[in-house]
């Protein structure tokens, strides 16, 4: 799975799949409920760490074969593969206000929906409009925004409910100048080009999370081929040529320790980690 995740590292997946199209992304969950196979829906890995002895269940992909755009009058469609990123650029060069935030947001749109994607006080929840998903028992559905609870960093979806599609609401107009120059600067407060997960933690009430961790004197410590981030130490970066998941979840259990130990505070990841 080293070749399927932004940190590039990771075990083999027991099957794995790219569907074509939402039917056969239907198909194949279907198939794995059916034969009781565990499986998980990625996008471009962004928050995914797969442990060094692999994952024994059903990896589907959802990459370019659903990744279509479309730009309507007020708002915009886009399938779950669709790059997050790419979305904002596309709505920014036409015109489009609301996806400011969204400039440099690792992973694609399904996986940007299912944690409530945001930064500089914008997020996914400000903009929805409707999801398609697949639900527990392989149907599949439109919910509404307003039918939605989120949170930071969630949405309230069923664990196993599955994104297809999702519109936003997004309309010609003035864009937010300040949070475009914020999103623009990303390269220069964080190392958007290296291997990683992007941001590892969520922000804690009040704090934040790389501000914690840089306290605590962790900024460039190496498990491995892993190393905290001498520039943003929320991000766990891949900076060796043989690094194992386990080096890169050394740090995430040790960040989480010596947070706890300095300020009394339970880090939680955005990180999803599976496999044995």
């Amino acid at each position: 799975m080293s070749l399927h995740t932004t940190i590039a590292v990771g075990g083999p997946a027991k099957f794995f799949a790219v569907p074509r199209s939402s039917r056969e992304v239907v198909e194949l969950v279907k198939l794995a409920r059916g034969r009781d196979l565990d499986f998980i829906v990625i996008g471009k890995g962004s928050n995914l760490l797969v442990r060094d002895g692999g994952y024994r269940g059903m990896v589907i992909k959802i990459g370019h074969n659903l990744s279509r755009i479309k730009l309507n009058k007020q708002t915009i469609f886009a399938e779950a593969g669709a790059s997050f990123s790419l979305l904002a650029r596309k709505s920014l060069s036409h015109g489009r206000s609301g996806f400011e935030f969204a400039l440099g947001i690792p992973g694609t749109v399904g996986g940007a929906v299912r944690m409530n994607a945001g930064a500089y006080g914008s997020e996914v929840s400000n903009v929805l409009v409707r999801l398609r998903v697949i639900d527990e028992n392989s149907k599949v559905w439109v919910i509404k925004a307003r039918e939605i609870e989120f949170g930071y960093r969630r949405i309230g979806l069923p664990h196993n409910a599955i994104v297809l599609s999702a519109t936003f609401f997004c309309p010609p107009g003035e864009v937010n100048k300040e949070i475009l120059a914020k999103s623009t600067q990303r390269k220069r407060t964080q190392p958007v080009s290296s291997k990683s997960f992007g941001c590892t933690f969520v922000n804690p009430p009040g704090a934040h999370a790389g501000r914690l961790i840089d306290a605590c004197g962790l900024k460039g410590t190496r498990s491995g081929g892993a190393m905290i981030s001498k520039k943003h130490a929320n991000f766990i970066l891949n900076v060796g040529e043989n690094t194992k998941a386990s080096d890169v979840e050394a740090l995430i259990d040790l960040a989480k320790r010596e947070v706890r130990k300095k300020f009394g505070v339970s880090l939680r990841p955005e990180v999803i980690i599976i496999g044995h």
